[in-house]
């Protein structure tokens, strides 16, 4: 099989190449090109004329960090909108049958809706550029007639995995561990989604074997975590005590307001990914690939996480 992976050099695609490179041929797609063991050629945009027929795209590019400077709202649309729609202007044209597309769980809503789990069949509400983007890049996809085709929308939570710890949050989380700052946030019960690396690349291999039905897929680990078991689990893998501070909801939103006047990192919009649910259902995957639960657990996927990404601040 002829695979073609856009975002090529983004943190997706060294796991997706080890994944697909030994039964199939790759190509890369990325604004830049330079050579990379596995792939047998590496094309950018204004290229797309030049690349060889394929049977599978799967569409990384685009931006997948949040952001809340309005300044950047160009930048998020113009990668997640515009650039989705020209690779996939270039698929309807072309010989391949199947278009995968990496959207978010923030392209349904930013938060828990009335405390439930987000499901495939909500209807979209989301809030920020990174989701809006992703919504409007999705509607495009599924608005273009494809006869013949299969359209897979995959929205995936943060993603972690060898190297990465996923979002600045988590970065930032790290940072106070090494430092030997407390975790303010021991009075909230924060449960969020993820998504790791090695079931994300498990669940892309799994359905193209299996040619499941077409649709949109939420991509998650099966649990969700509380950030305060990331935050232990930092401590313990970095060997740092671990302060929780059960801080008043008051005192910490009065910082994040005053962050907000004096422009400190920790402002609002920190506050309330920081203290609010944000869990998704993957049922809907996990009943099309016949499985009942993922391979890769949420806190094994995690400690390899903070380990490689320690490493990873060690050796930079």
């Amino acid at each position: 099989m002829n695979i073609l992976i856009t975002g090529i050099y983004s943190l997706l695609g060294p796991e997706l190449i080890k994944t697909f490179k030994e039964k199939n041929t790759i190509y890369g797609l990325d604004l830049v090109t330079s050579e990379i063991e596995g792939v047998s050629n590496i094309f950018t945009y204004n290229e797309l004329k030049s690349i060889p027929n394929v049977d599978v795209v799967i569409h990384l590019d685009g931006k997948y960090m949040d952001a809340n400077n309005l300044s950047e709202a160009l930048a998020y649309f113009e990668n997640n909108a515009g650039l989705t729609r020209k690779i996939f202007n270039w698929f309807t044209q072309s010989t391949a049958r199947t278009f995968i597309y990496f959207s978010s769980v923030k392209a349904v809503a930013n938060s828990h809706i009335g405390g439930v789990a987000l499901t495939e069949e909500m209807e979209p509400k989301p809030f920020g550029v990174l989701g809006e983007s992703k919504l409007l890049a999705e509607r495009y996809i599924l608005d273009l007639s494809t006869f013949g085709k299969k359209i897979y929308i995959l929205r995936p939570a943060i993603i972690h995995g060898s190297g990465c710890l996923g979002s600045k949050d988590l970065r930032m989380m790290y940072e106070w561990v090494k430092k030997g700052l407390p975790f303010p946030f021991g009075k909230f019960v924060c449960r969020r989604s993820f998504t790791g690396i090695d079931n994300l690349a498990y669940v892309l291999k799994r359905m193209l074997e299996l040619d499941i039905p077409a649709g949109i897929y939420h991509v998650v680990d099966d649990e969700p975590l509380l950030l305060a078991e990331i935050y232990e689990m930092m401590g313990y893998f970095l060997h740092r005590k671990v302060r929780m501070w059960h801080c008043s909801k008051w005192l910490i939103h009065l910082v994040a307001w005053l962050g907000i006047r004096f422009h400190w990192h920790f402002d609002e919009y920190q506050y309330q990914k920081l203290s609010s649910d944000f869990v998704a259902s993957n049922e809907k995957l996990k009943k099309a690939l016949g499985i009942e639960k993922l391979p890769f657990s949420v806190v094994d996927g995690f400690n390899k996480s903070i380990v490689s990404f320690d490493k990873k601040m060690i050796e930079s």
